[in-house]
């Protein structure tokens, strides 16, 4: 009972006092209440390094006949500020000059004094130290030393790093590193990254020392540092003296040595008491009309049965699109086409007799094509009512299919006849020139690819060509045919249908006559070709072999001397009449083997010969820039300015784009024009350009960064079907290829800057550039700034005004985000702000001390638990005793003894989750050792309850 009472007593007592604090609580809130606030509750600064003068925001405005003076209250050892009251407003000045590197933030409270003696509220100061640009970069190493093999093109020779003291990413990144020596083959990208241009010789130079300064930012320039790159002398087995490019002018029907200066180079390569196998092997790979051969089939003793259904000048073929140059190539898109007059040629008839039908095509092939989908190279239908047809030539599905129906009288009309062919072969698809022609001798069909016959393999022998059979034509009265070339005319919907996506050069018809194969490989023979060397020049173990197209030489033997002239005596020709100007590659590739081992592969070497216009031109075998004759006759050193070509290109030169846009691909050339002038005239055949490029800055991160060319509007692989050769990589793209103006901006057009982490950069800057006539004459630099649009940051509480009173300051967040955009305008600098009530805080009260209460109730009723049950167990022990006094107290009895002498129970009542909203947001790295107090207790200790004196 005597602890029951002491128990009830504390309650009591716990109860009172909490009262009376709860009085003095709400006396003391409604106190500053009724108090007119006199700062506001949140003051934001900046001050330069340089400087002591802090701008203020907003600006600290008291009355002056109420405040006497403002003070910094010091909660902090070392506050470097300041505070004085001129004519009602507070300045606030720094001490010492500040260090941004040192010190970033300052935090600290001010007081304004009332000239009766009493203080207002505190008030949170926040100053930001600005940056300013006192350090220069400086590099880790005071020098660099490196070595290098001779020969090699290095994708990274040295890296050289420098850094800057400041502490803003303006004047503290470094941004740029160059290379003051001139006339160095080395180039530096922005993260100081050191390659060469063009492959050392050790001959030449034994070193190269390159002098290199770093910029920050804001473009200040670090002292130089030496880098020294030593050329070690290597010799490995490889070619040299191949040029890289070679200009032939067209129509000259020269023979031209390819590689006069070639050099084999084998080091100390011997086979043990053996001779070793020397094979190289020259290739002319071209991408241009049927691989830069004339398939004229006229030449040859079928010469005057084939008609020409597609040329240039007709009234029927004006309204298609042709390529530029001189060759006779037409462009279908799929929904174009030409319809043949009957009086160029009536195919009526046609399944009747023998013919023979050619073709020359590239087919532009679309991924996932629909099966079903045909593409019609030729095509003879009904011309109303109806929509048979009679005699076709198409693609689809990767097939060539020749539909040829019997009419009405060629047969019973009860009896299944072959009518289609279909051809499964790759090069419908392949996207690449390519000569067909189809003999029909019914009923023998025979296809010539190339001008080599088709012969299916051994597994397909029976089902390709798949034949399938079908009836002939019912006779239709009044019902003639419409012929069309690159779809098909469809009577019922009056338009032409089924159309062809490629370039067709020619489609000829000998509609009584089947050519034999030796006539089609007579027009098989190539006008542009290789020349091998003379046999005399041949040893007696020697061979030298050439393939059935004249575009491939493969040279053999022992001797590397020998070897190395033959291949000297390479000559190329093209006596075609007005070639397809532009690129031929050419690739030279040599292999070194001993009996029974396993053979080395020298690097291939890859060049080019050009083709030009003009009537006279200077073959070019070295390093030198060739002499070209073209459209603007000779050109020569006398020209004025004004006669001189002018590339000019122009645009929108500044591209905003947004997140999304730039992650999925932006096209940043989309709206460029290039224009050639000539006395300030523009000349249709002088739009020609032979190379261009454009390069990125900085270099593109292949982490996530890419350059890629748009795959829509049948516009993948243009490359290729230009005869501009493209190149991508990091530092941006590189086309080369004699072609016209349009050409080359469909390609430019195309190209895709694709950025999958745009928040890494602010902008991103292309510079392009074109030449014409080798390099002769080159375009200005066209600069194209594609700038990101960064997300804004969600919309931050305004500061409170003077009439805003909220009872409780909000906690500061990390003082970096709250002056992220403070460069930009001085009045941005908001600092978010937490609201809390009186209400709110007076509930969190109200909750622990309810809390207490409870907790206090339960330790009563549990000690009162425990005490009646001692008293029971004491009542049954004395009456056990008086009845058995020599029994033995039993051991689980004494189990049951509860020694409290030293009970002490601690309670933390404030582990619950009602805290208030600022006690979740009080987190600041200014201010590691402030206490808070609002909603906390300032020593969790004293919330352990001792109850040793109960």
């Amino acid at each position: 009972m005597r602890i029951f009472g002491v128990a009830v007593a504390v309650v009591i007592l716990a109860l009172s006092c909490h009262a009376i604090d709860s009085e003095e609580s709400a006396d003391r809130d409604d106190f500053y209440d009724s108090r007119e606030r006199i700062l506001e509750e949140n003051y934001h600064g900046l001050i330069k390094e340089n400087e002591t003068f802090v701008e203020i925001t907003p600006v600290i405005k008291v009355d002056e006949e109420k405040v006497c003076r403002l003070d910094i209250v010091k909660k902090q050892k070392d506050i470097p500020f300041k505070i004085k009251l001129d004519s009602g407003v507070g300045i606030l000045e720094s001490k010492r000059a500040l260090n941004c590197e040192k010190r970033k933030n300052y935090k600290f409270e001010i007081v304004a004094v009332m000239c009766d003696g009493s203080h207002s509220e505190n008030a949170n100061v926040h100053i930001s130290v600005v940056d300013i640009n006192e350090y220069s970069p400086t590099f880790l190493q005071p020098s660099y030393v490196t070595e290098v093999d001779e020969g090699r093109l290095y994708q990274e020779i040295l890296r050289v790093e420098a850094t800057d003291k400041d502490c803003t990413p303006l004047f503290g990144d470094v941004c740029k590193y160059e290379i003051l020596t001139l006339d160095q083959p080395f180039t530096i990208d922005n993260e100081g990254s050191i390659r060469n241009t063009e492959p050392l010789s050790h001959k030449i130079s034994h070193n190269h020392i390159l002098s290199v300064v770093a910029y920050d930012c804001a473009m200040k320039q670090s002292a130089p540092v030496m880098v020294n790159i030593r050329v070690r002398r290597i010799c490995e087995p490889r070619i040299s003296g191949i040029p890289e490019r070679l200009d032939y002018t067209s129509n000259s029907m020269e023979k031209v040595f390819l590689f006069p200066k070639l050099h084999l180079e084998l080091c100390d390569m011997k086979c043990k008491g053996e001779d070793m196998l020397i094979s190289s092997t020259v290739s002319l790979k071209t991408k241009h009309m049927a691989f830069g051969c004339d398939r004229d089939l006229s030449k040859c003793s079928a010469k005057n049965s084939m008609q020409e259904l597609l040329t240039k000048g007709t009234d029927y073929t004006k309204e298609l699109i042709t390529d530029d140059g001189v060759e006779n190539i037409f462009h279908f898109d799929g929904t174009n086409g030409a319809v043949v007059p009957k009086s160029v040629i009536d195919v009526d008839g046609l399944a009747s007799h023998s013919f023979t039908i050619s073709a020359m095509f590239r087919h532009h092939s679309i991924v996932n094509n629909d099966k079903l989908t045909k593409e019609h190279v030729i095509c003879s239908a009904d011309s109303h009512k109806m929509n048979r047809h009679h005699f076709a030539l198409f693609v689809r599905h990767c097939r060539l299919i020749l539909l040829l129906r019997k009419n009405y009288n060629d047969g019973d009309l009860n009896i299944f006849l072959p009518a289609e062919w279909r051809w499964k072969i790759p090069q419908v698809c392949d996207n690449e020139w390519h000569h067909y022609t189809i003999t029909v001798e019914s009923p023998k069909v025979d296809l010539f690819i190339d001008g080599i016959k088709f012969e299916a393999d051994q597994e397909d022998k029976h089902s390709n060509p798949e034949v399938i059979d079908d009836w002939p034509l019912h006779a239709a009265q009044g019902i003639n045919t419409t012929l069309t070339i690159g779809a098909c005319y469809q009577s019922s919907e009056n338009r032409l249908k089924h159309g062809f996506r490629g370039d067709i050069s020619s489609i000829k018809l000998s509609s009584r006559q089947a050519m034999s194969e030796e006539d089609i490989r007579c027009g098989m023979n190539c006008a542009e070709r290789l020349l091998s060397p003379d046999e005399k020049l041949m040893e007696p173990e020697q061979q030298v072999q050439m393939n059935s197209e004249m575009n491939e030489i493969v040279i053999e033997g022992s001797n590397r001397q020998n070897v190395e002239k033959l291949l000297q005596k390479i000559q190329y020709i093209n006596d075609k009449e007005n070639p397809t100007l532009g690129r031929r590659n050419i690739q030279v590739s040599t292999t070194v083997s001993c009996p029974m081992r396993k053979a080395v592969r020298l690097p291939s070497i890859d060049s080019f010969i050009m083709i030009v216009d003009g009537e006279k031109h200077q073959n070019v075998t070295d390093h030198e820039t060739p002499t070209i004759t073209t459209d603007y006759q000779e050109i020569n050193p006398q020209l004025t300015e004004e006669q001189r070509p002018q590339i000019v290109m122009s645009g929108n030169q500044n591209n905003l784009v947004s997140y999304p846009d730039i992650k999925s691909g932006v096209k940043f050339l989309d709206g460029l024009n290039i224009v050639v002038y000539t006395n300030e005239q523009i000349l249709e055949n002088l739009q020609k350009l032979d190379s261009c490029s454009v390069n990125v800055f900085p270099n593109l991160n292949a982490d996530h960064e890419e350059i890629t060319m748009s795959k829509q509007n049948h516009d993948h692989d243009l490359s290729p079907i230009l005869d501009i050769k493209t190149t991508i990589n990091k530092d941006g793209v590189e086309m080369i290829g004699y072609d016209t103006v349009a050409n080359y901006l469909r390609i430019l057009r195309s190209l895709i800057y694709i950025n999958r982490k745009p928040a890494y950069y602010l902008n991103r800057v292309f510079k392009l550039s074109c030449s014409q006539l080798g390099d002769r004459f080159r375009s200005a630099e066209f600069t194209l700034t594609l700038t990101v649009l960064h997300p804004k940051q969600p919309t931050q509480a305004p500061l409170p005004t003077v009439t805003e009173k909220p009872a409780v300051a909000a906690r500061e967040h990390d003082s970096s985000n709250m002056f992220a955009h403070v460069l930009l305008h001085a009045q941005e600098a908001n600092e978010p702000h937490a609201k809390t009530s009186h209400m709110q805080r007076v509930s969190g009260v109200t909750h622990s001390t309810m809390l207490i209460i409870v907790i206090c109730v339960s330790f009563v009723l549990l000690i009162c638990g425990v005490g009646i049950a001692r008293l029971r167990n004491q009542t049954q022990v004395t009456k056990s005793k008086k009845g058995h006094q020599s029994c033995v107290k039993n051991p689980s009895e004494q189990q049951l003894d509860w020694d409290d002498s030293a009970l002490t129970i601690t309670i933390n009542p404030m582990q619950n989750d009602n805290l208030t909203d600022d006690s979740s947001d009080s987190e600041n790295s200014d201010s590691d050792d402030e206490e808070v107090l609002n909603g906390r207790y300032k020593n969790v200790s004293q919330l352990e309850w001792d109850n040793t004196t109960m």
